[in-house]
């Protein structure tokens, strides 16, 4: 701990940088993955910050340029992952945390999770996360794409009990349908 007690825990350092920069660049995003658990179900260890980005082609050269000198970024690879709508990630030089980055692809599904998010206010700040519900079903598409992942199953389970009576139950059927995972989502109750 710093001398005047001021030492941040480098999750919270990392998130708060990284959500200053999207809104400073005005790109929208939204937290997901492992980090949002966190503000839905149980709280665990998490080795990054997976944010989902909408980010168009006139924003992709001063976001990525105002990354630059707080983070190891290359910048070439993390353009052409935008274009390509692929995952490509940073590391916060000051906290040595990586922030996984998803640029939003032009799906039904994603485009409602993307749609659903919800502000929420963090450390003073507000922050989107995504939605309990599209948690749930996002981690059960990768439990069923990982062949079954333990981890994902908890952390869903977690978020179901803790949300259960908040949890919007016909659209998480609806989507559990559409995207085939109703044997993953029968193991959460």
């Amino acid at each position: 701990m710093s001398e005047g007690g001021n030492e941040k825990n480098i999750f919270i350092e990392t998130l708060e940088w990284i959500c200053r920069k999207l809104k400073s660049a005005n790109v929208p995003y939204m937290i997901t993955g492992g980090a949002a658990v966190g503000f839905w179900g149980h709280i665990r260890t998490t080795m990054d910050i997976d944010i989902l980005i909408q980010i168009h082609g006139e924003q992709i050269d001063s976001f990525l340029s105002s990354l630059e000198g707080d983070a190891y970024i290359d910048i070439e690879k993390a353009k052409k992952a935008i274009l390509d709508k692929s995952m490509f990630n940073i590391i916060h030089n000051k906290t040595c945390f990586k922030i996984d980055f998803i640029p939003l692809k032009e799906d039904s599904y994603e485009i409602q999770k993307f749609n659903n998010r919800v502000k929420i206010n963090f450390q003073g700040k507000e922050i989107y996360v995504i939605s309990p519900e599209d948690l749930i079903i996002s981690k059960l598409l990768w439990s069923k794409s990982a062949g079954g992942s333990e981890r994902q199953i908890k952390d869903c389970e977690s978020i179901y009990r803790l949300n259960s009576e908040n949890l919007d139950s016909d659209y998480l059927k609806r989507w559990v349908k559409m995207l085939s995972i109703e044997k993953e989502f029968s193991k959460l109750y």
